[in-house]
């Protein structure tokens, strides 16, 4: 239940739907957005949104004439680029047979959005707000049998301040399809709120890295909705370290026996910095798998919340479940907040969840600093360790390197400020 609260942006939002037919999805999308999520719903208790109703913000308008400075980060990778919110066809590559790359036009926009509204990311501000906004919703279609040997580069930027972008990404691939992306998101808006919904047929297979590092002061509430076929594999990692509020759900519904889902993900979290890792995994049939793994640093007096939800239907036997969380304090002033969470209806289960809290091991870094090593030095190295086995579970290895550079750019950071 959203609580009323009038506030400056959903007044901005229905100014921008009001150009549209009453029966356009972007009018029913916008009809569900009264106000920003309460404290009192459970699922966002720990990443409280109020803020939000007393900034000036407004929807912005694509500039399909912006020209963009950033390169690609891996040679030969194939590149979509959103650049405020609109996919940018100009700025993007060309795509290897037995895959396109779309603009839905309002039938099937409006399905999208009621797979959306089906789920339980029917509420998420997101949901409503971005496919009132949303230039387009985009379409990138893996065809029948087809394996994609090239990375997709899918990078997210553009935006000003004092706005808002809403790109929507439509991701389905086909029978015995397979494909690697990557996705940045570098905007510079005020707020980002990222739709992608992701469908995978019968032995499909994915493998996404997800990048977050907006504008020090933004706030990025990504959703993405999620269902896998009889066979079907997602491998998805995120790494969180961009953004003063960045909040990463997504929910999986596991729909056809035999599929296996892995949402990891690190936050690497500084100053007043909130990041947020919130999942939750539906089990509506046997023999599924699924696993969530997640990491934390933290410094300063920055917030970082793990929420990961795992339902089994009483149908979903032999299922396995597992989640764990764990995190690293640099400050006395920072928070770590876990709320792992099984609903089991089933008998024949394996499904287990844990969390810790703590800091460095000072013998293990006394131990380093004896052997003449420096102080920041020794916590990079620690903390690095503490990282690289869910970087080297979760991600492909020939990015892995990449993802070690983008998180010792964050750590080095954080630890200098705390030393």
């Amino acid at each position: 239940m959203l609580h009323n609260v009038k506030d400056n942006y959903i007044i901005s939002v229905k100014d921008h739907v009001s150009q549209f037919e009453e029966k356009s999805f972007r009018k029913l999308a916008s009809n569900d957005f009264k106000s920003w999520p309460s404290p009192r719903e459970e699922t966002w208790r720990l990443s409280r949104l109020g803020v939000l109703s007393r900034k000036e913000i407004t929807p912005i308008t694509p500039n399909f004439k912006k020209q963009i400075s950033s390169v690609s980060k891996f040679k030969g990778s194939k590149i979509i680029r959103f650049v405020d919110g609109a996919l940018r066809e100009d700025l993007s590559s060309k795509l290897p047979p037995g895959s396109s790359l779309n603009i839905l036009g309002e039938e099937d926009s409006l399905r999208c959005f009621h797979k959306f509204k089906d789920s339980n990311l029917k509420d998420h501000p997101s949901t409503n707000v971005s496919f009132s906004c949303t230039p387009s919703i985009v379409k990138l279609t893996i065809e029948k049998d087809v394996k994609i040997r090239d990375l997709f580069e899918i990078i997210y930027e553009g935006g000003d301040d004092d706005t808002s972008v809403h790109p929507a990404l439509y991701i389905e691939l086909k029978d015995n399809s397979s494909i690697t992306t990557i996705e940045r998101f570098n905007h510079l808006s005020s707020l980002i709120m990222p739709l992608q919904l992701v469908e995978l047929k019968k032995n499909a297979s994915i493998n996404s890295l997800k990048i977050f590092n907006d504008n020090q002061q933004s706030y990025n509430l990504s959703a993405n909705c999620t269902f896998l076929s009889e066979k079907s594999n997602y491998n998805s990692f995120s790494l969180i370290k961009g953004g003063l509020f960045t909040r990463s759900e997504t929910h999986a519904y596991l729909k056809g026996e035999n599929c296996n889902l892995n949402l990891n993900g690190v936050y690497l979290s500084s100053k007043n910095q909130h990041h947020d890792l919130t999942t939750a995994i539906y089990h509506d049939v046997p023999n599924c798998t699924s696993k969530q793994i997640v990491r934390g640093v933290l410094g300063g007096k920055s917030t970082g919340v793990f929420q990961g939800k795992v339902r089994v239907a009483p149908d979903a036997q032999k299922t396995d479940g597992q989640q764990m969380s764990r995190a690293i304090l640099l400050s006395e002033n920072a928070i770590a907040n876990a709320k792992p969470e099984l609903e089991i209806y089933a008998d024949d289960v394996i499904c287990a969840h844990g969390a810790t809290v703590g800091e460095i091991d000072d013998d293990q870094l006394f131990y380093l600093k004896s052997r003449g090593i420096s102080e920041k030095k020794a916590k990079q190295i620690l903390i690095t360790a503490f990282l690289k086995d869910i970087i080297n579970e979760s991600v492909e290895e020939s990015i892995q390197n990449y993802v070690f550079e983008e998180a010792e750019l964050a750590l080095s950071e954080i630890i200098s400020k705390e030393i």
